[in-house]
C-alpha cells in the first residue's frame, strides 16, 4: 500500500500547555429609559468546563503515586504503574493541581495545570527520577551529571498534548521518545516492493506526528541497534493514537493509547 506521510516534528521536553481559556461571563441585559421600568434579561449560565484528561505514566520507573486534588487528601492513584493510563472522565474544573510522589512517600514533583475548557487531552508523565541534571528535560545521549548537582530535583516532566479528534486525514499517530539517554529511530517497513526508509530520528523528549496513516500499519523502531516492531491494528471506528516509548527494567517498551471521545 502506498500512502502519503506528512511529518511534523516538535520538541516535548517540558509541559506543553494549551492557551488558558475562560468560561463565558454572565451577561446582564439591564437597561433604563425615561418612562420605562428596569428590564433584566435572564442571565446566560456559564458553560461547564467538561475537561477530559487521559493521564499516561510513561516514566522509566516501576510505579509512582499521583494526587490530583490537594496534598492532604489520599492520592487518586497510589500505585500508578508505568505503561498504564487513566480513563478520560469529564472533570468540572479546568485547573488541576498534580502532586507526584515515589512509592516511599517522598515528593517528586508538584505542578498546577490549567486546561482549555471543554477540551480533551493527554497528560503524559515522563522521567526517570534521577538527580544530578536538569529536572525539566530527559537525560540526553551521553549525558554526564556535573559534580555538585546531586541536590537537584528528581527528573520528571508533565506534557499536555491536545487530542486531534476529528481530522480531515485520519489517522494521526504521535510517537514520543520518553527513554532517558537513548535515541529512537522510526522506519517504515518493507511493502509493495519498496525497502524501508527512515521516518524520524528522535532524541530523548522528542516526537513525530505521522498524519494520514492507514488504520492498520507497521513501523520499525530501532533502539541501540536492535529493531522492535510497532504494529497498529484498528477495527471499526478509526482513531488517532499516542505511542510513548519508555524503559521498563532498563529495556525499551511502548504502549498505544487511542483518543477516546
Amino acid at each position: 500500500m502506498i500512502f502519503h506521510l506528512s511529518l511534523i516534528l516538535f520538541l516535548a521536553q517540558s509541559a506543553i500547555l494549551p492557551a488558558s481559556g475562560s468560561s463565558p461571563s454572565i451577561t446582564d441585559g439591564s437597561s433604563h429609559q425615561s418612562g420605562h421600568k428596569h428590564h433584566h434579561a435572564a442571565p446566560t449560565p456559564a458553560l461547564s468546563p467538561h475537561v477530559r484528561i487521559t493521564i499516561i505514566n510513561a516514566t522509566s520507573v516501576p510505579s509512582i503515586s499521583l494526587s490530583t486534588a490537594g496534598t492532604n487528601l489520599p492520592p487518586a492513584y497510589p500505585d500508578f504503574r508505568q505503561g498504564e493510563w487513566t480513563a478520560n472522565e469529564a472533570l468540572p474544573t479546568p485547573e488541576i493541581h498534580y502532586l507526584v510522589r515515589k512509592t516511599n512517600g517522598s515528593v517528586v514533583a508538584s505542578q498546577t495545570l490549567r486546561f482549555k475548557p471543554i477540551s480533551s487531552q493527554f497528560l503524559l508523565l515522563t522521567g526517570d527520577l534521577s538527580k544530578g541534571g536538569p529536572s525539566d528535560r530527559l537525560p540526553q545521549i551521553g549525558y554526564c551529571p556535573e559534580t555538585g548537582l546531586t541536590n537537584q530535583s528528581p527528573n520528571f516532566q508533565f506534557h499536555v498534548i491536545p487530542y486531534t479528534l476529528v481530522c480531515g486525514d485520519p489517522c494521526h499517530y504521535r510517537i514520543i521518545n520518553a527513554m532517558p539517554g537513548k535515541t529512537l529511530v522510526i522506519k517504515s517497513t518493507d511493502q509493495d516492493g519498496k525497502s524501508n526508509r527512515e521516518l524520524a530520528l528522535l532524541a530523548p523528549g522528542n516526537s513525530i506526528l505521522l498524519t494520514g496513516q492507514p488504520a492498520s500499519v507497521d513501523y520499525d523502531a530501532v533502539i541501540d541497534g536492535e529493531c522492535y516492531r510497532l504494529s497498529i491494528r484498528q477495527e471499526g471506528a478509526e482513531g488517532n493514537c499516542l505511542i510513548p516509548f519508555f524503559l521498563r527494567e532498563g529495556k525499551p517498551d511502548f504502549v498505544r493509547i487511542f483518543e477516546d471521545p
